[in-house]
């Protein structure tokens, strides 16, 4: 119908209004507004892995809560070629997408208005595979080519247009067009198939997804292996068998063996515990070559870097716990996080921080010779370092922009979220807290859950109520590490006494930094006690600044303030109490040992304490078969050689650890012996590292420099890597590059031309950029810069060029013109990457000075800069600031008193 002029401008005038009223709206960079909700997807794919872009269709069902002319969403890097609106009476509109925001930020127009009402929006487009390991992307690894897709945390808009956030959880019907001879997976089982008439193209249905946010979809195409595992069989939670599988890239295959033996009895755990069968249709264990996390868990088909699922018998130890820890970790998250999911970035700890939890649980129970509580607890303490900065976030940070979202996926969301969670399970018993899980999870399920939920959940299945509450809420809501004093003191009556112990808390904060708020927290302190030859254990809630308790017992002779190493805080005592801990040390569970341990580290870090004290706990320590006792103290031990010790006392520093550990080494052999458990070459790699890495011992350097001089061939033959032991086979190429040169720099980066072993190509860039020489080392700096080294490799370069003392200079003078390129290689989620590097043992206000004047102008450049670069400068400044108040003296008496031999 034609419309008459006034008619016509009328509607002009209506839509210019409409126009104005929405340049004036601000552009939801944080979270979309709620006036429209993604009911559904239908996405439709064609991928040709040979190719440079991919095609895609998508239609998306919407309901709109109010009359408008436009919605956001989300779209980034993406040519729309059409966009289309198709009312409730199934009219069709063409409608127009528009970038706002350059974190992908969209507007999609319909150019009239709509009531409320049930719509589709549908968009043709096509878009590059992302260099950057995000979204959809592909990988080469020689002449083949494989299509990913790595979606978390925002990423998904890279893939198709799409609400992405992880509130909005809805079906997914997938279909996918690849070249005929390529593998194709999503993350449901294949229910369709067809091929062109050209027989060159095949087109699969996927099954629909169960509810899913956009960051949990995920897609492999490519000439994979796809071997089948063995099938889970149904069980008394789960009904039905579950198809499982391992995919890897061409000739990988075998290499999946061990893992997926492992993954039976990991899912059935994890159904037990929780009384909820696997929820999704099948389980695929895919191993991309490169990927920019360690892995991420879309739901059906978890993807891994593949050097995490490629395990045979020329493969590390290390590499079987960290295949097992990381699958743990991952296959939890269909539970906690998938079946389950958070519905804003502030509460993503509860993902992460439960499948931390949960894996811990799922190591110590089915792989006990990975002394799984131990190595959680290492993780624990790295948190406890992170947290210790006055610069700390919070459990539950509120989230406004993309740089909070990245900044969100740290050791405060995974190992301090994992260490609250375990804390207060341990406060209300592991049943109860099993019982408040199954009913979180039974009440959420395939829907969203926040800190809120669960806090109410465990608060009401233990009876604890409020006063759990608000105890799990001070650990949530609030920055810090809270520091207990705890103190014995005897009351006499008559002829025997009973004792009391004095609690007191504040915030745990290195020498020289002052938190002028005073937090506090509410702090379920468990002890244990010695009290006339009877060990008894006993909890406590610290809820005020100072509290005294009565203990059941007479006079106590000795008090371990954290026992079991449950709780999430550091302890000190008096130095009597101290004293008395310590000749007890050796008799302490495991797990004690190395809280005690870090009682004594983290009073070094105060200033309370010096140097000496430390290096004459050393021993008590060194002699334990536990690999994380037994090296307790050798991070502070490194941080004193570096940065306390001179030329007069590093030579003490450095015999004094090899009486402690060279004869160990020797017992232990520079090589894996048959029956050598998992501890054992833990230790063995542990000491291997600090003596010849650290200390440099001549004599082992030269063994090791020999063994790769001969697996590189450098001394006649071919060059043959698995003439090395693998579990030091990285240290050994380091020692080659070191110590050989030019020789065996070149021999290695001729390796890297033609080796695809994802492990080995990580431990080789690294020899590489452990060179000494300065010539050397800028190379192996512009190296990094090339696709010689893949994106998801680029970290393993340069953190071992900086782990070098002799290159920190070099590797900072190189960064200042190399800064751009650097940065536009990584991915959004490591942008920050070069504040870290450039932090790397600075230790003086000037130094921090330099790096904040450099990074100033740049910072907004960079996704979470701001926050890294705070941290990184506080980190320097602590580090000085000890440094200068510990100063020389009191190390030079000690090593005058440990002479060299």
């Amino acid at each position: 119908m034609r419309m008459t002029s006034g008619l016509f401008a009328a509607a002009m005038t209506a839509a210019l209004l409409s126009r104005v009223a929405v340049a004036a709206e601000t552009v939801p960079t944080g979270k979309l507004p709620d006036d429209a909700k993604p009911l559904a997807y239908a996405l439709d794919l064609k991928i040709d892995p040979k190719a440079d872009r991919f095609n895609g269709h998508v239609r998306i069902k919407v309901k709109l809560a109010k009359p408008t002319d436009h919605v956001w969403l989300h779209a980034r890097e993406l040519d729309v070629a059409k966009a289309v609106v198709t009312d409730a009476k199934g009219k069709a509109h063409d409608a127009k997408l528009t970038l706002r925001d350059s974190s992908g930020v969209a507007e999609v127009a319909f150019g009239a208005t709509l009531p409320a009402q049930d719509i589709e929006l549908a968009f043709d487009y096509s878009a590059p595979f992302n260099a950057k390991l995000q979204g959809i992307y592909k990988v080469k690894v020689g002449d083949d080519a494989y299509v990913t897709s790595q979606m978390e945390a925002i990423s998904a808009r890279y893939a198709f247009p799409s609400f992405d956030e992880p509130r909005f959880k809805t079906p997914f019907d997938i279909t996918l067009t690849v070249p005929k001879d390529e593998a194709v997976l999503a993350n449901t089982q294949q229910i369709g198939y067809s091929e062109s008439p050209d027989k060159k193209w095949k087109t699969t249905v996927f099954a629909r997804t169960e509810p899913l946010p956009t960051y949990l979809i995920a897609l492999a195409v490519g000439p994979w292996d796809v071997v089948d595992g063995p099938t889970i069989p149904a069980n008394s939670v789960r009904k039905n068998a579950l198809p499982l599988r391992g995919v890897g890239p061409r000739g990988t295959g075998p290499q999946l063996k061990w893992i997926l033996e492992q993954t039976p009895e990991t899912v059935k755990y994890y159904e037990e515990y929780t009384q909820q069968p696997y929820p999704f249709d099948k389980l695929d264990l895919v191993g991309a070559p490169d990927f920019s996390a360690g892995a991420m868990e879309n739901a059906g088909i978890i993807v891994y870097r593949d050097v995490l699922l490629r395990i045979d018998a020329k493969s590390p130890a290390s590499s079987y716990r960290s295949s097992f820890n990381v699958n743990a970790h991952e296959v939890a998250h269909q539970w906690f996080g998938d079946l389950v999911t958070v519905p804003w970035w502030d509460d993503i700890w509860l993902n992460e921080a439960f499948a931390t939890w949960a894996q811990g649980k799922a190591t110590v129970a089915l792989k006990p010779e990975y002394l799984g509580d131990l190595s959680r607890l290492e993780g624990t303490l790295r948190a406890m370092n992170s947290d210790s900065q006055l610069s700390a976030r919070k459990i539950r940070q509120p989230i406004k922009d993309q740089g909070d979202i990245e900044n969100a996926f740290d050791g405060i969301t995974y190992q301090k979220g994992a260490a609250v969670l375990r804390m207060f399970e341990e406060w209300v018993g592991e049943d109860v807290y099993r019982e408040a899980m199954r009913d979180y999870l039974a009440k959420h399920k395939f829907g969203s859950g926040n800190s809120d939920d669960l806090i109410a959940t465990i608060a009401r299945v233990s009876g604890k109520g409020e006063t759990l509450a608000k105890a799990m809420r001070s650990f949530l809501d609030q920055p810090g590490l809270p520091l207990v004093h705890a103190e014995l003191k005897c009351i006499k009556v008559g002829d025997s006494g009973k004792e009391t112990l004095e609690l007191s808390q504040s915030r745990y904060l290195p020498y020289g930094v002052l938190d002028q708020s005073n937090p506090q927290w509410q702090i379920p302190v468990c002890t244990r006690f010695s009290s006339n030859g009877k060990v008894s254990r006993q909890c406590f809630l610290l809820d005020k600044p100072k509290q005294t308790f009565a203990l059941n017992s007479d006079c106590a002779q000795w008090v371990m303030p954290n026992a079991d190493a449950s709780g999430y805080y550091r302890f000190s005592l008096d130095k009597g109490d101290f004293t008395a801990l310590t000749r007890q040390a050796e008799d302490l569970a495991p797990a004690e040992q190395l809280v005690y341990a870090d009682a004594i580290s983290s009073a070094f870090e105060q200033g309370a304490i010096g140097p000496e004290v430390v290096l004459d706990a050393m021993p008590a320590l060194a002699s334990s078969d536990s690999p994380q006792i037994a090296t307790a103290l050798v991070g502070s031990f490194e941080w004193i050689r570096e940065h306390l010790a001179t030329d007069a006392t590093r030579p003490a520093l450095d015999a004094y650890a090899k009486s402690l550990y060279a004869s160990r080494l020797k017992e232990l052999g520079l090589h894996k012996r048959p029956n050598d458990g998992d501890a054992t070459t833990r230790l063995r790699l542990g000491l291997v590292d600090l003596l010849a890495l650290t200390v440099r011992d001549k004599d082992l350097r030269a063994q090791l420099n020999g063994e790769a001089r001969a697996a590189l061939g450098l001394d006649g033959g071919k060059v043959d890597l698995g003439k090395l032991d693998p579990d030091v086979r990285g240290v050994a190429l380091k020692v080659a590059v070191q110590d050989s040169g030019e020789a065996a720099y070149k021999a290695v980066q001729q390796e890297l031309k033609t080796n695809t072993q994802t492990k080995q190509r990580y431990e080789l860039l690294a020899a590489l950029a452990a060179t000494h020489d300065a010539k050397l080392g800028e190379d192996a700096r512009n190296y990094g810069l090339t696709p010689a080294v893949a994106v998801g490799e680029i970290q393993y370069l340069y953190y071992s060029n900086v782990g070098e003392e002799e290159n920190r200079a070099g590797f900072w003078n190189w960064l200042k013109p190399n800064f751009d390129t650097l940065r536009k290689r990584l991915p959004d989620s490591h942008q920050s990457l070069a504040i870290g590097l450039a932090g790397a043992g600075r230790c003086s206000k000037d130094s921090g000075e330099e790096m904040r004047e450099w990074f100033a102008p740049r910072i907004k450049e960079m996704l979470g800069g701001e926050r890294k670069l705070a941290q990184s400068l506080e980190g320097v400044g602590t580090c000085g600031a000890l440094r200068e108040h510990v100063g020389t003296k009191a190390l030079a008496q000690w090593a005058e008193a440990h002479p060299t031999r």
